[in-house]
Formats: C-alpha cells, structure tokens, sequence
C-alpha cells in the first residue's frame, strides 16, 4: 500500500459533501466560492457614513448573501449529485463515505459545507484512493487559494477546541 505524505494537520470532522464526477485532475472546480471579506468596505463606499450604519450595511450583506446561497441549494444538488460523509478533512484531502461505489483514481470535483451559519462553502478537485476502515480517501489535485484557506482554518479552530476541550475536562 503506498504511503500517505503529509504537510498539513488533520482533524476528525463530521461535515457534509456533495460531489459529481470531474472532466481533469487538472481544472478547477466549476463551483466558485468568493474570498471572504475580513468585514471592512470598500475605500469608496465608506466615505461619509457613519460606522453604525457601515456596521449596518455589511451585515445585510452578508445576510442577502446567506439567502442567495439557500435558494441555490437545489440547484447544487443537481449539480453535484453524490453525498459524501466527510469524517477527516485537511489541507491535502479529505477521508469520507459514500453509498454509490467509486474507483481507484475516479476524479470528482468536491464542495464541502464548512460551516451551517454562517455558510461557508469549499471546493476542489482530486482523486479517489484507497479505503481504509470503511472510508475512501479523496486527494486535492486542483484547490483555489482562498478555499485551501478556508480549510486551513477550519482544521485550526477544529483543534483549538480540542485543546480547549481536553483543557477543560
């Protein structure tokens, strides 16, 4: 059996995905998720409002948002018809299970809910490998920057909260 390599940290997570089969390792990932805003405005927009009402408006931005990305559900289920259980997540790829059969080296494109609320979606494209207790490991072979990061610190705050845990125990 060949040996995983790793660079970055993995943490146990129960996350859902949806995934459909993918034309290349190589493409990216036909859904697109947007950079996360750190929840400064533009330069231009700022000019003359006052903070509580910038405050204001950014927050019914993120909730017009959350709205969009809830009535395109049924369309990202057409889209992206495999369920996937996601039990461990990292940088590199994920360990998950399915109920349809997938192949050794079968490409999916993957999107994976971070988080419910609010929504936080990720993407990438990758190949299936081996099983191993019942799950299927999935490798990242094409990932955008900003939902590598979203992942990153999901896997961060995962494990900041397991030590806080274990602290508090």
């Amino acid at each position: 059996m060949e040996q995983e390599q790793r660079t970055y940290s993995r943490v146990a997570a129960r996350l859902k995905g949806l995934a459909c089969l993918a034309e290349s390792a190589d493409t990216p990932p036909r859904f697109r998720t947007a950079p996360r805003r750190d929840g400064s405005a533009p330069p231009m927009i700022t000019a003359g409002l006052p903070e509580g009402l910038m405050d204001f408006l950014l927050e019914m931005d993120a909730k017009l948002d959350q709205i969009l990305v809830g009535q395109r559900q049924d369309q990202l289920r057409q889209d992206y018809p495999l369920d996937l259980d996601i039990q461990e997540i990292s940088g590199a790829g994920v360990r998950f299970s399915c109920a349809e059969p997938l192949a050794e080296d079968q490409v999916l494109e993957l999107v994976m809910v971070l988080n419910q609320y609010p929504l936080r979606l990720a993407a990438a494209v990758g190949r299936v490998r081996g099983e191993e207790g019942g799950l299927r490991r999935f490798e990242f072979t094409f990932i955008r920057e900003h939902d590598l990061e979203a992942i990153v610190q999901f896997v961060f705050q995962e494990q900041r909260e397991e030590i806080r845990n274990r602290k508090w125990a």
